[in-house]
């Protein structure tokens, strides 16, 4: 299935059946998200399957959750990393390639939070000198007429709100973009879900280059990974074979005159 599919049908779950996933299926997800190159070269990075979710669904709680509730299902996907230059990035990157896979063989997930690393490490049997940097819930929608969603709606900021034209702050119109045959980079990169879906990224166009502006912020830097990961695909499937950069631009940050609260990571090239 095509990304843009992917990502316009791909809603978060949070209900699962018991039932475990197909081996088949569950392989193919697994060595999807191995076979992924992300966005950092030769990444010291590992992914774990656990198996035995209902088993270890109580020991989780307060562990890991969303908005401080564990999230019951059948199995559950850890990235596991080495600390090196934007490993959660790499990490957010990855763990969402491999939850788009999981949908388009209909499938469903959640990110959860890690709250207690050391103690969801001993419940997963993990070496202490790996970090978790990205843990999912992952397992066949439940669609029964006796439960519903009752998490936050979310809400999303507008592309005019997020991306700026040579320094921050400066208005870029959507006839900019359409022009520049790029708007659809922008509006899949909305898409990409945050935590809270607070979006804690901007953009500075400035010629062939987009700049990206984090949040100040460790966690939101595994985010910035998933909407790299959009924000690429969608650059891809409009014939622009760009590719992101990333790397410290401290010098460039008075240069767009970027709030304190935020840093300059990298940029794409299109």
């Amino acid at each position: 299935m095509r990304f843009i599919k992917l990502v316009e049908d791909m809603r978060t779950v949070r209900d699962f059946k018991k039932d475990k996933i197909d081996n088949t299926k569950l392989q193919e997800v697994l060595e999807f998200g191995n076979n992924t190159k992300g966005i950092i070269a030769d990444a010291d990075i590992s992914i774990k399957f656990i198996e035995n979710g209902k088993e270890i669904y109580k020991q989780l709680s307060g562990k890991a959750g969303y908005h401080g509730k564990m999230i019951e299902a059948p199995h559950y996907i850890a990235v596991l990393s080495k600390l090196y230059p934007y490993y959660l990035e790499n990490s957010g990157y990855i763990m969402e390639a491999m939850r788009l896979k999981a949908w388009e063989l209909g499938l469903g997930s959640c990110w959860l939070n890690v709250e207690e690393e050391e103690g969801l490490k001993e419940s997963l049997n993990i070496e202490k000198d790996q970090v978790i940097t990205a843990f999912i819930a992952i397992g066949h929608p439940y669609t029964g007429i006796f439960k519903k969603d009752t998490s936050p709606k979310s809400s999303r900021m507008g592309i005019a709100e997020m991306v700026y034209i040579e320094r921050w702050g400066q208005e870029c119109t959507m006839e900019y973009l359409d022009e520049r045959g790029i708007s659809n980079l922008f509006y899949y990169a909305k898409l990409a879900p945050s935590w809270g879906n607070v979006q804690p990224w901007r953009f500075i166009i400035d010629g062939e280059k987009i700049y990206l502006a984090i949040e100040k912020e460790e966690s939101k830097k595994l985010d910035a990974g998933i909407m790299m990961l959009y924000l690429e695909k969608a650059s891809h499937g409009e014939g622009i074979a760009g590719n992101w950069t990333l790397e410290k631009l401290e010098e460039l940050e008075k240069t767009y005159n970027i709030p304190k609260e935020y840093e300059l990571i990298g940029y794409y090239s299109i």
